[in-house]
């Protein structure tokens, strides 16, 4: 009783927890108060997984915005800005503790799009170009109960928001928090101002627009589709509109937008009713089990008085109480672990009463439906038999009891190998792409940002600092960080007539050295190169007719050599055209650095000398180094979380089938006492009685293994193909978790088995 009750508390929490997350994805953008004529701009005409078909120019987006009065109000956002440093003013002029925080360069009326609440200020605040909005969160962080108004935060980059803006910010505004499961960040927010107004060729900017009614969706998009040519231009086409609900499953495969897959939702779905489902399936097969050791006391009560319709109502009400006291205990302890699981990113949203009144309600109406289907079944079979055949008889053989209670098992058998080959599966796609050789040296390079004023002032100092010790041989720089992003500065260039679209890494000339990329082909950069006066490509670009030839260029810029089969993006997409260009110390910001530890040395070691020397550089910054398995552990943390967060709730469905198989085999074994004595009585050894229960639990597992393995092949199939490289199905996933289950359950028979036929016949059968 005990295991069966706390196996049906675990079943509601964790149905409750999975849930929560499922209503976070599927509720995505919905909770603003403009929600449903919130649209974002794409163009027509441009494949799906294009990063163009939604990244416009300013000057293209801004025509949109003001083509239609349909429009009530419409921003631009800037989705490639990273998380900066800032350093808050103290009221005498001092800078405190610095912190780190996303920032947004947007139109003021961005706010009126989402239907912002504002605590101080207005988004007025924000048209003034040294004026910041905050979120709530972000000024209770800093200022507490005291008001963000007029305080002042100082940011490191040179370049990042334009010429014309000072260093230091000044809080003009405090917005209330959006909700977490939107689009729109919680970001500083900025006027954009001047930068990149008019233009129509660099592409940086997503589009937002507010309609006054839904239904003027295909009125706006005809309006601007049909007044508005651009005749010199090839790639600014024709828009549809696309509602910013649907951008959370629409754009699955985009590493622009926050995204989830429609299939990811399903599987936490499907498993947090597994896993309901299976403490529900032991808590009714428990008491379905309990009918026959009942069948005296109920008949004795039914002679002596007892109406039918009152021993009914009492087992189906005694089973309702058990299963709504599981449910309660499940709601004392859902905060906590649903707290923990958030903490630990496995999921986006912890359990809060408040907000959870309809999954509540929900949760209690399947606790009292488990109740009642546990208590009908055997509170019908006990009371319909005869009394005077009930108090003789035997009833532990009952036919429909045991052929119910082998249905179950086989469910819950099969359910379990499906769910350990999907986790197996998991596992071995994960392990695949973060140990894949991604064409270079990953091993013992450390990584950390700095600001593009620290590039400008130390670059040079600080590798010759570290490259001076024993433990560092080299410092690189980058202007975007390799390998950890799925999306890098993008231009089409000519070569030969055709144009050809590839990623553009800018980075210093040692670059490929410190990484241990090697050029196959040509030559590497040498520390004499001038800016951007030839390029090296890799191999996936060399597949797009771009040779290594004599007088090979794109647009100009000569090709000195070609690398191999480099990836720097994740096995989401296909292997990416890449072009290396390095750029001299003084000819921009790479404000990613890049140092290749020395052979020999231990790494935690490493990272607290490195931190060391980043302090001395610049005490009042925030430095974050991370060893490069860790940056591969980041871009793969949306598969990375899908792993945890399944092989937990699996390997809690299959210790709850265990369970309830412990409680079959218990009761197996109780009704199995006369038979077992009796021939233990007639000379019968313990070995042949021991294998008979082996049989029967055997059959039971190779017939729930072969329903399990067409569920678990299609689940494996229809998962990987959201993956440009497959790491394909074994078989060592069925094998696996065929020996996991068989191997506990074998034992848990034996073990149980051997108790039961060493326990003294005389002894069973006075019992009996």
């Amino acid at each position: 009783m005990v295991m069966n009750f706390i196996g049906l508390t675990l079943g509601f929490t964790a149905f409750m927890v999975l849930m929560v997350q499922v209503g976070y994805e599927s509720s995505f953008d919905r909770n603003h108060p403009t929600s449903g004529r919130i649209y974002r701009v794409d163009k027509i005409g441009v494949d799906k997984d294009d990063i163009f078909r939604n990244i416009l120019p300013r000057g293209y987006a801004d025509d949109i915005i003001s083509c239609s009065p349909h429009i009530e109000a419409g921003s631009i956002a800037c989705p490639f800005l990273s998380s900066i440093v800032f350093n808050v003013a103290s009221k005498d002029g001092r800078l405190t503790e610095p912190f780190e925080g996303k920032v947004n360069l947007v139109y003021p009326e961005v706010f009126k799009v989402f239907g912002a609440e504002f605590i101080e200020g207005n988004a007025d605040a924000i048209a003034d170009m040294q004026s910041v909005a905050i979120p709530l969160s972000l000024a209770r962080k800093l200022f507490g109960n005291e008001s963000a108004i007029g305080r002042i935060i100082s940011h490191n980059e040179k370049y990042l928001f334009g010429a014309e803006r000072e260093q230091n910010l000044v809080v003009g505004a405090v917005y209330k928090d959006f909700p977490e499961n939107s689009q729109i960040c919680n970001d500083i927010f900025l006027n954009i101002g001047d930068l990149q107004k008019g233009s129509y060729g660099g592409a940086n900017f997503c589009c937002y627009l507010l309609l006054d009614s839904p239904g003027n969706k295909e009125l706006v998009e005809r309006t601007f589709n049909e007044t508005t040519d651009y005749e010199d231009s090839e790639w600014l086409t024709d828009i549809e509109l696309t509602p910013v609900e649907d951008i959370y499953f629409a754009d699955a495969g985009s590493a622009i937008y926050k995204n989830g897959s429609r299939g990811q939702m399903w599987i936490l779905i499907c498993i947090s009713i597994v896993v309901l489902l299976i403490g529900g399936i032991n808590y009714t097969t428990f008491f379905t089990a309990l009918a026959p050791m009942r069948v005296k006391s109920i008949n004795t009560r039914k002679i002596l008085g007892s109406s039918v319709f009152n021993l009914r109502a009492g087992l189906v009400f005694e089973a309702v109480a058990f299963s709504l006291a599981s449910f309660a205990l499940a709601l004392c302890i859902i905060s906590p672990i649903s707290a923990s699981l958030a903490s630990e990113g496995l999921v986006d949203m912890p359990f809060r009463f408040p907000q959870q009144g309809f999954l509540i309600v929900i949760s209690a109406f399947m606790a009292l439906l488990i109740g009642i289907i546990a208590g009908i079944f055997p509170s019908f079979y006990v009371t319909s038999l005869p009394p005077a055949f009930a108090l003789k008889g035997d009833m532990q053989y009952s036919l429909s009891g045991k052929h119910f209670r082998t249905v179950m098992m086989v469910m819950q058998y099969a359910v379990s190998f499906v769910l350990l080959v999907f986790v197996t599966s998991i596992y071995r796609q994960n392990e695949y792409m973060i140990s894949r050789d991604n064409g270079f040296d990953k091993d013992n390079v450390a990584v950390v940002k700095i600001s593009q004023s620290q590039y400008a002032r130390n670059a040079g100092w600080l590798r010759q600092r570290l490259s001076a010790m024993d433990e560092f041989e080299d410092v690189a720089y980058s202007m975007e960080c390799m390998g950890g992003q799925d999306v890098y500065s993008t231009s089409t260039y000519n070569f030969n007539g055709k144009p050809i679209r590839t990623f553009v890494f800018y980075c210093s000339p040692n670059f490929l050295r410190v990484m241990g990329i090697p050029v196959v082909e040509g030559r590497d950069f040498s520390e004499s190169d001038k800016s951007v006066g030839s390029v090296i490509i890799n191999k996936a670009a060399a597949y797009q007719d771009i040779e290594m030839s004599e007088g090979g260029a794109l647009d100009g810029i000569d090709i000195i050599g070609r690398t191999g089969d480099v990836c720097i993006n994740s096995l989401r997409q296909d292997v990416s055209p890449v072009i290396y260009i390095a750029l001299p110390e003084d000819y921009a910001s790479l404000t990613w650095a890049y140092i290749r530890l020395a052979d020999g040395f231990d790494r935690r070691e490493c990272v607290r000398k490195i931190n060391e020397v980043l302090l001395e550089m610049d005490p009042s910054y925030l430095f974050d180094v991370k060893l490069y398995d860790n940056i591969l552990g980041e871009l793969y943390k949306p598969e990375i979380k899908q792993e945890k967060i399944v092989s937990l709730f699996s390997l809690l469905a299959a210790i709850l089938s265990l369970v309830g198989i412990f409680g079959q085999v218990l009761l197996d074994l109780q009704y199995s006492r006369r038979t077992i004595a009796i021939r233990k009585v007639y000379g019968a050894d313990s070995s042949p009685l021991i294998w008979d229960c082996l049989k029967k639990y055997t059959f039971r597992l190779l017939l729930s293994f072969l329903i399990a393995v067409p569920l678990g092949w299609l689940a494996i199939v229809r998962w990987q193909e959201g993956f440009a490289e497959k790491v394909g199905i074994s078989g060592l996933e069925f094998v696996v978790a065929f020996l996991m289950i068989a191997a506990l359950t074998l034992a848990i028979v034996v073990v149980m088995s051997w108790r039961a036929v060493r326990a003294n016949p005389v002894e069973s059968l006075r019992k009996e």
